[in-house]
């Protein structure tokens, strides 16, 4: 065996010595810069590394719409953005603040995939834009423009707004703000941790308008519990003084975007779901009442004028998806819909039948491709104002019935 060499111990210590006396002169240096940043402004590493993410969905695609507007049997062939999912793109972060803390933050931008239009009234954040704390004993508060509880806890169990369904299977009108259309300003939300299968949340939207403390405002609270394969929830959502016309309190919680203007709106939910093994069965029922409405806003279409009437929508919903295959999944869904509106000149009662069928086929774990089909059938319209069937995201028909067959692509980033 060979012997080490008598100065491989001395040039070892040396290494040794200027390794160390290199590392020292850098942390000096580094911390030299820390300190020139703060005394400057610039922004400092903290305790903690925080991650930012940017993330995003676009879907697009064609429909094929029958009986969409003009006269009597008109079809159309459209080139449409967001058929299931709203297109948008999402800046989110996160920064542990302690062993059970952490800071958050969420600005989300909708657009139109098809002209690159900004959604949601032209904001530049409008599909979401919050920020908050969040502690998995404590729960999470957040503070900014976002989606209430009801449709936190109540949408899943419907099939409009998820992505297994999407805007296209909304409630007439979106009645019940489980479609993902109506956002609330000024709001501060929370959302509790999951205890023993139970978990609640609750949300204010201040109207910020002074002397005037219930203009303009929204709040909701809403609760699931989940037990083995089956889960059921409830929630109350309330709109006081909902309005985007150039009246309103602008400022306000709902100064754009909501379904209605009218003094108020309450709208209550119950559902529940059952999972065995590859299908998934769903029920909801929803009601809305309205005070004093004068008119119904949709997102694809100009308003609809009402004459400051008394209305009561009642949804009834029942849905199902199943898993063919590893990448297959259909999903189907039947609701009814039935409607009073009470005014000084006269009563009517109208009610709905919509059924959809969506089949989507998993490219990969982020691409997916679909076709859906969604039939719409009104009756007693007369009296009402409104003119026609229409299914949420497109014009209203001039008839009683409406059609939507779609093919499309989604993709998320």
């Amino acid at each position: 065996m060979r012997a080490a060499h008598p100065d491989a111990a001395h040039t070892k210590t040396m290494l040794n010595t200027f390794y160390e006396s290199t590392w020292a002169s850098a942390k000096r240096s580094l911390k030299t810069v820390s300190c020139c940043a703060f005394t400057l402004g610039l922004p400092c590493a903290a305790q903690a590394q925080g991650t930012v993410t940017i993330s995003g969905l676009i879907d697009g695609g064609l429909a094929y719409v029958d009986d969409f507007g003009g006269s009597r049997g008109t079809r159309s062939l459209q080139a449409k953005s967001g058929d299931i999912n709203v297109n948008r793109w999402t800046l989110s972060g996160n920064e542990p603040l302690g062993p059970d803390l952490s800071a958050l933050f969420v600005l989300a931008n909708g657009f139109s995939v098809m002209n690159g239009a900004t959604g949601q009234q032209g904001r530049m954040f409008g599909f979401q834009s919050y920020a908050g704390l969040a502690s998995h004993a404590s729960g999470t508060v957040t503070f900014g423009r976002q989606f209430d509880s009801m449709l936190q806890f109540v949408q899943p169990f419907a099939l409009g707004g998820t992505p297994y369904g999407g805007v296209a299977f909304a409630h007439p009108f979106d009645n019940d703000d489980l479609a993902n259309y109506t956002r609330t300003n000024n709001a501060v939300k929370y959302t509790s941790p999951m205890m023993r299968g139970f978990q609640f949340g609750a949300t204010y939207g201040f109207s910020n308008e002074a002397g005037a403390f219930s203009n303009n405002r929204a709040f909701s609270v809403a609760g699931t519990y989940a037990h083995g394969a089956c889960s059921a929830g409830a929630s109350y959502v309330q709109f006081d003084g909902e309005s985007n016309l150039a009246t309103a309190n602008t400022q306000g919680a709902e100064p754009a975007g909501a379904p209605f203007n009218a003094a108020r709106q309450r709208t209550a939910g119950l559902g529940s779901a059952c999972t065995w093994d590859r299908l998934h069965v769903s029920a909801i029922v929803t009601r809305t009442q309205l005070d004093n409405a004068t008119s119904i806003n949709n997102v694809a279409d100009t308003p609809i004028a009402l004459r400051g009437e008394d209305i009561v929508f009642r949804n009834a919903e029942l849905n199902a998806r199943y898993a063919l295959t590893n990448r297959w999944t259909v999903a189907t869904a039947y609701t009814f819909t039935s409607g009073s509106f009470a005014s000084p000149s006269g009563h009517a009662s109208p009610t709905w039948h919509q059924f959809g069928l969506i089949g989507i086929d998993a490219l990969s774990a982020r691409t997916d491709a679909y076709a859906e089909a969604i039939d719409q059938r009104a009756n007693g319209l007369a009296g009402t104002g409104i003119p026609g069937a229409q299914i949420s995201n497109f014009s209203h028909a001039t008839g009683p019935n409406q059609l939507v067959l779609a093919l499309g692509l989604r993709h998320r980033f």
